[in-house]
């Protein structure tokens, strides 16, 4: 299996050296599309292969580099191509083939983009099985990208776009609901306030309860004075008799004004 390994890494180091020896270039072209087709399809099953290992081994790309002395900021193209491959096989599943005849392949003077397409083994919608694109491009100094995406009919795409577009518009509502409540509540602030501001003013205002006035202590009489004072009427009163003596008259009761 190492040596299977070796032998994909070995292919995908040469694949560029292999593609700059054609025979049938333009005048302005590095490369010619079949030449950049066989590049494509022979990078997918190298992928698929190194992915399977790297899967053995419970490594990532930058891990396995690192582990056999690479730099990965060298191969910083290769791993962002793995991890797209990585994430991507979670909705096509595992690789199964090129499909050859729906290749892509676009030249320019400078670049060639190489889109392959290749079958999966998940399945969907009852019987039918996940492709996925892995797009390429390179130069004559090498890999510039390696990307992969699972493709999706149109149905599923509208439904991805419309459940995006109802879940969008769903927080927006929620979210201006929210202020709306939020406005409503403060038209009920001044009320509170003015209820706090009321209840220290009831209570300066209120009066004080007024303490019972002590009993009036009842006066008692002076028994001396009213002695004396009924001596002295009463001896007036014998005077104007004639009496030598006031002992025949009696004071029942003194009217004072």
């Amino acid at each position: 299996m190492k040596k299977k390994l070796l032998i994909c890494l070995a292919m995908l180091v040469c694949i560029l050296g292999l593609t700059a020896c054609g025979q049938e270039r333009t005048e302005n072209s590095f490369i010619t599309k079949d030449e950049a087709k066989e590049a494509g399809e022979t990078i997918c099953e190298s992928i698929s292969t190194l992915h399977q290992y790297l899967g053995m081994l419970g490594l990532g790309m930058t891990e396995y580099v690192e582990m056999n002395g690479g730099n990965p900021d060298d191969a910083a193209v290769e791993i962002a191509g793995m991890d797209s491959w990585i994430a991507a096989s979670e909705e096509f599943g595992n690789y199964v083939s090129v499909l050859s005849d729906e290749t892509e392949v676009t030249i320019t003077d400078d670049k060639a983009d190489i889109k392959v397409k290749i079958q999966g083994d998940k399945v969907y919608k009852g019987n039918k099985q996940r492709t996925a694109t892995v797009e390429i491009v390179i130069t004559e100094n090498g890999y510039d990208s390696i990307s992969v995406s699972a493709d999706y009919e149109m149905s599923e795409l509208m439904t991805k776009a419309a459940l995006n577009t109802l879940l969008g518009m769903g927080t927006v509502f929620a979210v201006l609901i929210l202020i709306s409540i939020l406005i409503s509540c403060f038209n009920l602030i001044p009320k509170i306030q003015e209820k706090f501001r009321k209840k220290p003013a009831q209570a300066e205002s209120a009066p004080a309860p007024v303490k019972a006035a002590p009993a009036a202590a009842p006066v008692e009489e002076e028994a001396a004075d009213d002695t004396e004072l009924i001596a002295v009427i009463a001896a007036a009163i014998a005077a104007s008799e004639g009496a030598a003596s006031a002992d025949g008259y009696v004071v029942r009761s003194i009217i004072r004004r």
